[in-house]
Parts: structure tokens; sequence; C-alpha cells
């Protein structure tokens, strides 16, 4: 039986010194389960979502997992680490998987051992992806193509912009700048978080990219 190997993948996110490009993967390492979901990066390890196994990993920059906690919800999407604690998009929240309806809800969790501290409903219907900005949440919207800042506390939309493609399923925020990957055309898109004017485009180093993270020096 042939099976699926599935990556997370370190890339250059500017040139750096005439020598690397952007989207030129650097690194790589095993996802640590099959079919991971969100991601975020939190000073010093990388926290990835599984929608298959419900659950949230932290990992090493060797893919070694440090540590599990169990998804607030049934299916989790998106990972973004506040400096204090994890933010956990489910683009479904309790309701059953065989449901079809569904209204996105956004949870504040404890990273020591996954308890829910803070839950809203998110600002969107299918909120693929969430960043933080220092101040308010991102998310993307696969369904309604577009991006939305709001608020943690009560989800109240500050401003939002069009997708830059129709297929979005990652954000992250580099300090300065919005990121944003494409699954359907494999990009991506470099943004004003102001205007959401698309600053630079670059091909995905991998096919039907997910999440993003910035480490401070890469994506």
């Amino acid at each position: 039986m042939m099976t699926k190997k599935l990556t997370i993948l370190l890339f250059v996110l500017l040139p750096v010194a005439g020598f690397s490009y952007t989207g030129e993967v650097v690194d790589s390492l095993a996802a640590p389960a099959d079919y991971p979901s969100g991601l975020t990066f939190d000073g010093k390890h990388l926290w990835v979502t599984d929608f298959k196994t419900d659950k949230i990993y932290q990992i090493n920059f060797e893919g070694k997992v440090l540590k599990t906690i169990e998804s607030p919800a049934y299916w989790p999407t998106g990972l973004a680490w506040d400096g204090h604690d994890l933010w956990c998009s489910d683009v479904k929240g309790l309701i059953p998987q065989g449901d079809e309806y569904h209204r996105g809800k956004i949870y504040k969790i404890d990273p020591k051992d996954g308890r829910i501290l803070h839950e809203i409903d998110a600002p969107t219907p299918s909120p693929v992806s969430i960043a933080w900005d220092g101040k308010y949440l991102w998310c993307v919207d696969d369904i309604e193509h577009k991006l939305t800042q709001f608020d943690p506390e009560d989800g109240t939309t500050i401003r939002e912009f069009p997708s830059p493609a129709s297929s979005p399923q990652g954000i992250t925020f580099d300090g300065t700048y919005l990121w944003v990957s494409d699954r359907g055309r494999d990009e991506i898109y470099m943004l004003n978080p102001r205007t959401g004017n698309v600053i630079l485009i670059a091909k995905a180093p991998g096919k039907y990219a997910r999440d993003l993270a910035y480490d401070g020096e890469f994506l």
C-alpha cells in the first residue's frame, strides 16, 4: 500500500545577499500526523494541528513531537500564537462531522494542557487559517474568499479584504506584512495589511500548500 509523505517546509522569505530566492526550500521535516492543517511558531517550537486525529502537536525543527494536546473541537484548521497562548480556528466547532452546515469557531487554548480559555464565533463561516498581528487576529476564508482582521475578545471585524486568489488556505504575519498561501494556484502572496494590496507573489514550495508560519527568518 502506498503512503503519502507529508512534510513541513521551511523556505526563504525574501532574497538574502543575492544567494537565495523567495520560495527556495532550505529545510523540510515530516509532519507529526497524516492530515496536518494548521501551523504556528511559538518563538522556539512549531505547533501543528491535524484534523484527522483532532490533536495539536508541538514539534521541534527535527520533527520530534514534544507535546500532544487535544484539539478544542472536531475540525481544527488553523493555529496562531499570541506570545502566551495558542489560538485555534475550527471550521465546524463542535457540530457533528456528518452535519454539512457549519459556522467557524475560534478558540483560545492553554498550550500546557489544551484547556479552552476563551471561545468566539469566527467572523466568517470557514476560517481555515488564523494569524496574530500583535493586537488582533486575522483569518482567511476559503468559502467567502477573503481576509478578515478581527477582535479576539468578541470577533468584531476590524477590516477585511478580498483574498488575492480563490483558494486561500494559510495566513501568517511577519511583523510587517501578511503572507497568504493559495491551494489552487500553488502560490504564496505577500500583502500590505492596511490595504490588502499584493506586494509579491512567489511559487509555493510544494503542491496544495495549507497553513503558514513565520519563525523570524523563514516561512
